[in-house]
């Protein structure tokens, strides 16, 4: 049996911004394309850091997204021709003073009415990690440690099939009727995962070998280029408990097409259309190998590109009657067609060299 199709209310993205202009050069799960009322009056702090596996530190200048052909952790620089485009990314902080509570129109259906498929059995034993992580086929692998974590799972896809723990998705994701998952359009080979998309269906999965409640989730990947679809990627934590949403937490989204921006969401609880906390949209380079996480922990979810911090907000984001997420998460990956257009033919619009998940200290 297949876990069940995640539900994921399409996000609009936030306001631009207005980080500097880059250097010449420098580049740095919904239905039919339906109108978000985003209402947030939150007034949007920018704070330029950055962030390395050992810590925190403020910079003078503005982080700039490029392609990542420097060598992050280990191996050979990413050397892969880049779609043009401009672009500089800051680190901002999302602490509304005054929040109202935000809600999307156009969702007709409660959470709990979304498509259910039972989870395939499994073992509550935890998927064991790595003694040392392993190289990607990009060249680069996740590092052994980060600041406040430890690892606890990671891998590079070897073989040809799902590691232990992982499974792939089936059937339409609730309210998308342009969206469909088939099992068929994942695979696994020459040291990567590999989302497909057809005429008729996307790839996604969700790996449910580790459960955790807080921590910091790492995703080595990079998108295609397909101008005239609109086929997101997303990577998402996703309540380990069947039949449970919200929370959701969405580190990564982008729109499809030429994948030259992305954003990240919260879908706090009890209601996850309500009082959803968005970070304004980032310019960057999809289409080229980066490494996007997530920082989670009981008073923060800090978001990442390439070690760098580009956004994060805090439980004083929340509006109403919303939560912050307490519960364990399961990592999950997808792509989603987000409007009718469909390839002509089978496409890849995600390729993962590696992911890693890292608990706590303490």
């Amino acid at each position: 049996m297949r876990p069940t199709p995640p539900r994921h209310a399409q996000v609009a993205p936030g306001p631009a911004t207005g980080a500097p202009q880059a250097d010449e050069g420098v580049v740095a799960p919904g239905g039919r394309r339906r109108t978000r009322l985003l209402l947030i009056a939150a007034p949007v702090t920018a704070v330029l850091v950055a962030v390395g596996v050992v810590g925190l530190h403020v910079v003078t200048r503005p982080i700039r997204v490029t392609a990542d052909t420097t060598r992050l952790h280990a191996g050979k620089a990413d050397t892969s021709r880049l779609h043009a485009g401009k672009s500089a990314v800051s680190a901002l902080s999302v602490t509304p003073v005054a929040p109202v509570c935000c809600f999307y129109s156009g969702i007709a259906s409660a959470p709990g009415s979304r498509p259910s498929a039972s989870p395939r059995p499994h073992a509550v034993t935890k998927a064991t990690a790595s003694a040392a992580a392993s190289t990607g086929n990009d060249g680069t692998s996740p590092p052994s440690s980060v600041a406040g974590g430890r690892l606890t799972y990671s891998t590079d896809f070897p073989g040809n099939s799902l590691p232990s723990g992982w499974d792939a998705y089936t059937g339409e994701p609730g309210g998308d009727p342009d969206g469909n998952w088939n099992p068929s359009n994942v695979t696994v080979s020459g040291g990567a995962l590999h989302l497909l998309a057809t005429p008729s269906a996307q790839g996604g999965v969700q790996f449910y070998g580790n459960p955790q409640t807080y921590g910091t989730y790492l995703v080595r990947m990079k998108g295609d280029y397909e101008p005239g679809l609109s086929i997101n990627n997303l990577a998402i934590l996703w309540p380990s408990q069947q039949g449970v949403w919200p929370p959701e937490v969405d580190f990564f989204q982008d729109l499809g097409g030429s994948r030259q921006s992305f954003s990240a969401s919260l879908h706090p609880g009890p209601d996850g259309n309500c009082c959803v906390v968005s970070s304004p949209t980032q310019d960057s380079n999809g289409t080229a190998w980066h490494t996007y996480g997530v920082q989670w922990t009981p008073s923060a979810l800090t978001y990442t590109i390439d070690g760098r911090v580009w956004a994060s907000m805090s439980p004083s984001s929340l509006s109403g009657s919303a939560q912050w997420p307490s519960i364990p998460m399961n990592l999950t990956l997808q792509s989603q067609n987000q409007d009718s257009a469909q390839p002509s033919g089978t496409i890849e619009t995600m390729t993962v060299a590696w992911v890693a998940e890292y608990a706590m200290n303490g």
